[in-house]
């Protein structure tokens, strides 16, 4: 039996209606013509409006298990006309959205684990019903350097430490109160029963087709990732001179972290602006990421000053998958680079900066092969498993998946209904979706050069992932074409 409550009103709609959900997206559902079950009592659907109040709660169940909660986010096609029924369609997201629309964080990250960092975001959004699931991280105790969560939404901040942990993370439905959010390295993933190509496997699971396509739809095998802002790797000495009237002093360059001052050579106390705010004294203050550096007093004119700091300097990290461009060079005869690139400008250390460089050619950097597997009444996968394919005829097939999407079709008849699922599995673990074929990113920002100008250049070490720190003046215009190729594996034991 399928019943579906807004609130505390049990409601029906159009018979068909569908579930989505994927790793990074929130699920949602649609309900059409929608209106409380009560009205089919007196069948009086004219007189009475119905359209529930935004973020009202609802909650399907399918034989009394909870299939999907969440909130109404929006309303429609509300009919006014005086001899129509008043119904309305809704839109319904899960709870899952609440982790960019509800309020962002303002604390850092400084010295912490991956798995700690992760449960102290968690921590700070539990007031919206998430609490710490399953964290399986083979790299779990890497310590992140200070990252700043001001203005970030909590599902910023988790796609952060996932780029950096080469994990995956995703969310999962407790009960209609609590949502777990789940991390997982690839290879520590739950695992669910291999997928068979047999008549007895399409039998048993009532298999009504499985398709695979193949193809390059986001692929690339040298990344490079540009950041305005990251930690230099090799701290400033730097001297001022005082003027005998002021009280600020300006650095040639931004201040990552203070480390040392002294004034003529003896050695002062500092802290930062936000230490000033709260009332703790120190000779100097400094806002992290400025040039000002405030003193307590006048010095005479003459007074050295002697700052030494970690700068902050503009950053481009490239990676490369060596292998790839060897592959493509002999299949093409031609040079096997697929480049492509992004500015991520939301991390300050270089360090982390290469490991985003290494998450996108690890999902990215691999063709990517697409499996679709539909079935009727037969609930195979959760979104987030990973899944063997043992295809002994096409060998290319017979790999790991990882289950990326998942639509639960729901036809109701009568107080019963039909379920058809159809899962979307991918082979190189790419979890997004959204390709920006026209990366704006890529044209030019200072338009034709002049006579006598020059660009400042980068010249990439094959076979290395090197940090440059310059001014980075010319971007790479790599086109990218999408060549997928589809076919349909329909069983010849399947009648």
């Amino acid at each position: 039996m399928i019943q579906v409550y807004i609130g505390n009103t049990e409601v029906v709609s159009d018979k068909t209606f569908t579930i989505k959900e994927e790793l990074l997206a929130t699920s949602s559902t649609i309900l059409n013509n929608c209106f409380p079950k009560s009205w089919e009592t007196d069948h009086d659907y004219v007189s009475r409006f119905f359209f529930p109040k935004d973020y009202s709660n609802c909650t399907i169940y399918n034989d009394g298990n909870l299939i999907f909660a969440g909130i109404v986010k929006n309303s429609g096609n509300i009919k006014l006309r005086p001899t129509e029924p008043k119904y309305c369609s809704l839109q319904i997201l899960d709870y899952k959205t609440l982790l960019s629309e509800g309020e962002t964080l303002d604390f850092v990250i400084d010295n912490k684990t991956i798995v700690e960092a992760i449960n102290m975001v968690i921590d700070a959004c539990s007031g919206y019903g998430f609490v710490a699931g399953n964290i399986n991280l083979s790299n779990g105790t890497d310590i992140i350097n200070a990252y700043s969560t001001l203005n970030k939404t909590p599902y910023d901040v988790f796609q952060y430490l996932a780029d950096i942990s080469q994990s995956k993370w995703f969310t999962r439905m407790i009960d209609e109160n609590t949502v777990a959010i789940d991390f997982y390295s690839p290879e520590l993933m739950t695992r669910a029963n291999d997928i068979q190509y047999t008549k007895t496997y399409f039998e048993n699971n009532n298999i009504i087709d499985i398709s695979f396509s193949f193809g390059t739809r986001d692929y690339r095998n040298k990344q490079t990732i540009l950041s305005d802002k990251v930690y230099g790797e090799i701290d400033t000495n730097e001297n001022i001179t005082a003027n005998g009237y002021q009280t600020s002093y300006e650095t040639t360059q931004e201040i990552g972290i203070l480390k040392e001052i002294y004034v003529n050579g003896v050695q002062k106390t500092f802290g930062t602006m936000a230490d000033k705010e709260l009332g703790i004294y120190a000779d100097f203050y400094y806002a992290p990421g400025g040039t000002t550096i405030e003193g307590d007093r006048e010095y005479p004119a003459g007074t050295l000053i002697k700052v030494i700091y970690t700068p902050i300097v503009k950053g481009r990290q490239v990676v490369y998958n060596n292998s790839e461009i060897s592959r493509i060079n002999t299949q093409t005869g031609r040079k096997g680079t697929i480049s492509r690139y992004e500015t991520r400008n939301d991390i300050l250390s270089s360090e982390e900066l290469s490991k985003v460089g290494q998450s996108y050619i690890k999902y990215k950097g691999t063709p990517e092969i697409i499996l679709k597997i539909k079935t009727k009444d037969t609930d195979l996968f959760n979104v987030g498993q990973q899944v063997y394919f043992d295809m002994p005829d096409v060998a290319q097939l017979s790999t790991d998946y990882m289950v990326k999407k998942k639509e639960t079709e729901i036809t109701k008849t009568g107080n019963d209904g039909v379920i058809f699922y159809t899962y979307e599995l991918t082979s190189n673990y790419n979890s997004e979706s959204a390709i920006n074929y026209f990366d704006n990113q890529r044209n030019k920002t200072n338009g034709n050069i002049e006579q006598d100008k020059f660009i400042t250049r980068n010249i990439d070490i094959e076979n290395n992932a090197t940090i440059h720190f310059d001014n980075l003046d010319i971007q790479e215009i790599i086109p990218v074409g999408d060549n997928v190729l589809n076919c349909t594996l329909n069983s010849p034991l399947i009648k």
